[in-house]
């Protein structure tokens, strides 16, 4: 009886081997995770760079129409009693957003963008309304 019990005990619990596989395969899988993470963060930062590059065009849409004309610089939009927007934010790599009336890509308008990672204007990386304005209203193509 004393011998089955003494059995069991060393049988109980995990070998070595046992412990240092399921550590290896933990860290392969983080491994993973963390070379995947910084790809998703860079979308994730481009389309908030978007997404702002929308809402601060719509924001010049509205002073637009209240006023009649386009504002002059982005700070137009949040002075005020009444301001369009509350205020500008900067872009998902700390720069401020860049805002020129009349518009070199679109003359009849304006140009809205963010340099993008780089900080550099006039690159690759640029998110900008003339990339993203495309499409016709109303979505009817000619």
């Amino acid at each position: 009886m004393e011998k089955k019990k003494q059995r069991r005990r060393a049988r109980a619990g995990f070998t070595l081997i046992e412990i240092l596989l399921v550590v290896t395969i933990i860290s392969l899988l983080a491994g993973i995770v963390a070379v995947s993470i910084p790809k998703y963060n860079m979308k994730a930062r481009v389309a908030k760079a978007k997404a702002d590059v929308d809402s601060i065009g719509v924001g010049i849409q509205s002073y637009l129409l209240d006023t009649g004309k386009y504002p002059a610089s982005l700070d137009a939009l949040t002075q005020g009693d009444d301001p369009v927007i509350a205020s500008i934010p900067l872009d998902p790599w700390q720069n401020p957003y860049k805002y020129v009336y009349p518009g070199t890509h679109k003359p009849y308008k304006y140009d809205l963008w963010s340099s993008g990672p780089d900080g550099i204007d006039n690159t690759d990386d640029d998110i900008a309304n003339w990339k993203t304005d495309n499409a016709p209203a109303g979505g009817v193509t000619r």
